[in-house]
């Protein structure tokens, strides 16, 4: 792991930190946790004891002496921790935590990333693992598709739903202490930090931009899913069942994270060939940018292959222009209205 990605790691690390410090604000529990043996979450305890070794290597004292200072640091900018950090991170232009009570846009996206990239690589989070399962057992791919929409699109589920998924798709009896790990005991709410019905997550900024989220839940439910499971799947995959089901509204055939999730969706015209897409729904449109340079959509019998990012953020000129600029790849980067006119065209 080269210098640049360590230091990357470490500022990551921190975002996620500072989110799951906003998210126990968020449930009415202290940020700080005085009596425990390590009182701050576990990724901002690690980014404080690796930037605490930077301050003691270079000077041989340790500027801010505890988390609070650094998390109050980090408020206007990291730079102000350490100032040499910056040449290594692309720094974000917003501060970390709004109002020391919820995390920022871009402070969310950061911590998106720790959660797909360090969680997946290390093997702790049940999407590697259902792979894993499926494969090692046999397990019809169809299963991570049944798996993953049924996440998606029930975000409280009861046990009633869990074992009537069950016996439509048998398969999932084999894995379902998976399906048990997204969820969690429902947190606390208020007037003010209020659940979405849509996504399962506080009605934070991270999801006032996300087009069909921020329903207020009024139900009463026993269990909600994990923050985790809200950013990393259940977010993002609200547009691509909204992609779905318009693509299918059209007669195509549509097929959700074809081979254990080696695209988004696969659309299969009538005289057979198919488009992969990819679909990417990022605040920060330079992360995402930079992203989309060194992702790709493998091989699945596509003739085309597109990424789309939602209307709603393509909207944004910044954002067309920032895409525009940083954009090195081959595949088009389209929006969800773009990639509907172009399949219309082709079915003339």
């Amino acid at each position: 792991m080269t210098k640049q990605e360590t230091e990357e790691i470490l500022f990551i690390k921190l975002c996620k930190g500072l989110v799951e410090i906003c998210d126990r604000i968020n449930r009415g529990e202290p940020a700080y946790l005085v009596n425990d043996y390590q009182p701050f979450p576990q990724p901002l305890h690690e980014a404080f004891e690796k930037l605490s070794i930077k301050w003691i290597l270079r000077d041989g004292k340790i500027r801010h002496p505890s988390i609070l200072n650094m998390v109050q640091a980090a408020r206007e900018s990291i730079e102000a921790v350490d100032p040499e950090f910056c040449q290594w991170v692309d720094f974000p232009d917003e501060p970390l935590i709004e109002d020391m009570t919820k995390p920022s846009e871009e402070c969310e996206d950061y911590a998106i990333e720790y959660s797909l990239s360090l969680e997946i690589d290390n093997n702790q989070s049940y999407i590697p693992r259902l792979m894993e399962e499926i494969q090692k057992n046999d397990l019809p791919y169809s299963t991570y598709t049944e798996f993953r929409r049924f996440i998606a699109e029930n975000p409280f589920p009861s046990e009633l739903d869990k074992a009537l998924l069950i016996d439509e798709h048998p398969e999932i009896e084999r894995v379902k202490d998976l399906l048990e790990e997204a969820y969690q005991d429902v947190p606390l709410q208020s007037n003010d930090k209020q659940l979405c019905k849509k996504c399962g997550g506080y009605l934070d900024c991270a999801a006032r931009e996300i087009e069909g989220c921020c329903e207020s839940l009024e139900d009463k439910v026993d269990k909600a899913p994990l923050p985790d499971t809200v950013r990393c799947l259940i977010r993002p995959s609200l547009i691509e069942l909204r992609l779905e089901k318009k693509i299918k509204e059209m007669g195509l055939e549509v097929e959700l994270w074809p081979e254990l999730d080696k695209a988004d969706l696969k659309v299969t015209f009538p005289d057979g060939k198919s488009w992969a897409v990819d679909a990417k729904d990022w605040v920060n449109a330079t992360k995402l940018a930079r992203e989309l340079n060194e992702d790709g959509i493998p091989e699945i019998g596509q003739c085309q292959s597109f990424f789309v990012v939602p209307d709603y953020r393509l909207k944004k000129l910044q954002n067309q222009a920032i895409l525009k600029s940083k954009y090195q790849g081959n595949i088009p980067v389209i929006s969800e209205s773009e990639l509907i006119k172009r399949i219309k065209k082709e079915l003339k």
